[in-house]
């Protein structure tokens, strides 16, 4: 197809687009109460100051108020009733919002606090409080590690002491049981002189 027919081509188109665009304006004005009304006085005859209107165009005038009104109305209902479901969804939305605000503060809440052994704090004071926790338990570890220390060098002490003591008391109960034995020995001897003088004597 060459290029001139293809121009004509489309200016008719443009042009058959533009001509029902212009003759549905059209017949949007015409149908226009306030159109109708000029239109009604136009084609009125003129008595004096007076203007005298056919009965016939006056009631098809009249014809044209009534489905006027009657359309507004029924787009007013129809409005009205959108209106009121849209009310109600605003009311639903706006309950939603509050369960899902109420939600986001309960979560809010559960994020930031616990309960420990029945008491209800937030875990920055629960850090805190483990942190106290543990220094304390710590202090007092330390603290029985130093008694125990203490404790475990008197004991060493004492037991050396004590060991001390019973190697000094063997040592004196065998020194004693020498002098002991000597002594019996001694003794027998002085009583076997006896025996022997108190034989001579005899």
């Amino acid at each position: 197809m060459n290029n001139p027919l293809r121009r004509f081509i489309l200016l008719v188109m443009i042009s058959s687009v533009s001509s029902l665009g212009m003759a549905q304006e059209e017949d949007d004005i015409q149908n226009t109460l306030e159109y109708q009304f000029i239109q009604l006085k136009k084609k009125s005859n003129n008595y004096q100051q007076y203007k005298v209107v056919e009965k016939i165009r006056l009631d098809n005038y009249w014809a044209s108020v009534n489905d006027t009104l009657i359309e507004t109305r029924t787009e007013i209902s129809s409005l009205n009733s959108e209106v009121s479901s849209l009310k109600s969804k605003v009311g639903t939305l706006e309950m939603e919002l509050k369960d899902r605000e109420s939600s986001l503060e309960d979560q809010a809440y559960q994020i930031e606090h616990m309960s420990f052994l029945g008491i209800d704090m937030t875990k920055g004071g629960y850090v805190t409080f483990s942190w106290v926790i543990i220094f304390v338990l710590l202090a007092i570890a330390l603290v029985l590690y130093m008694r125990f220390s203490s404790a475990n060098r008197i004991t060493k002490t004492t037991r050396s002491e004590f060991n001390q003591l019973n190697d000094e008391f063997e040592e004196h109960k065998k020194r004693t049981r020498d002098k002991e034995t000597k002594l019996k020995r001694e003794l027998q001897t002085e009583i076997n002189r006896v025996e022997e003088l108190k034989a001579k004597m005899d």
